[in-house]
């Protein structure tokens, strides 16, 4: 079991790297730790151009460090949060050309063994990619705009951390119950985007885990939301793991 394990991360690890995955992951959370700083800084000018005529009048405050390091998270929350989620999902296509199906079919009993080291790796990779994009979005906001205070850092980062995992969680349970690819990605899009709805209920509003998306600067801001997206994993990974225990691999392309 443990050897089929550390296998499967070492395939892994080849496959994103050898895909582009880990690169690609990379280059997008640096875009956007880039990016959010310097478009925070240069928003007033940037609604004075677009709104330059008689009849509009745009005005936008001076940018401050939590607005720098605040577009960037709504960046990696949005587009790059679906990067990580496909990058889940895409580590269950690996048996469906003959060559590799064939070869893993030879070794191991179903497909239980090989999942989860998987989507171990995935995550690591999706907390590095998003841990350096913030990394620099604090930098550059710490050097053009002025200090980010570093409670706030540290809080935005757990929260952010935590719904990331959770997301890319759900997205792999739902590519283990229906193996379609553009389907599960497609289908955990909707769900993380729809979401947030469920804030509109009070019963659930203090639990709804897109409210890791708007943490405060204590960890108090984000106990239950994030106990919620823990339990969300917890399921998610869990579930996951018995479906595929059942499963076999497939024996054509």
């Amino acid at each position: 079991m443990m050897q089929s394990a550390m296998t499967s991360v070492r395939v892994e690890m080849r496959r994103v790297l050898r895909s582009g995955l880990l690169l690609g992951m990379f280059a997008a959370f640096a875009f956007f730790g880039l990016s959010g700083p310097v478009l925070a800084l240069y928003m007033p000018e940037i609604l004075g151009v677009a709104a330059g005529t008689d009849q509009l009048n745009i005005q936008a405050t001076e940018a401050t460090p939590i607005d720098g390091v605040a577009l960037f998270n709504q960046s990696a929350m949005q587009l790059g949060l679906i990067l990580a989620v496909a990058l889940a999902i895409t580590s269950l296509t690996w048996d469906t050309r003959a060559g590799t199906s064939i070869f893993y079919r030879t070794r191991v009993q179903g497909l239980g063994a090989v999942t989860i080291p998987r989507l171990s790796v995935d995550w690591g990779i999706g907390i590095l990619s998003y841990t350096l994009g913030l990394v620099l979005a604090l930098g550059l906001t710490t050097w053009a705009i002025g200090e980010v205070p570093v409670r706030f850092a540290v809080v935005l980062w757990a929260s952010s951390v935590v719904y990331l995992v959770m997301a890319m969680s759900l997205g792999f349970l739902i590519m283990t119950l229906l193996r379609r690819t553009a389907t599960a990605i497609a289908l955990t899009t909707v769900l993380v985007l729809v979401l947030p709805v469920l804030s509109q209920f009070e019963a659930l509003s203090s639990w709804v885990p897109t409210n890791l998306l708007v943490p405060g600067e204590e960890l108090s801001s984000i106990t239950v939301p994030g106990l919620a997206a823990v339990i969300v994993m917890i399921v998610c990974t869990g579930v996951a793991l018995l479906i595929a225990g059942k499963q076999t691999l497939k024996r054509e392309s």
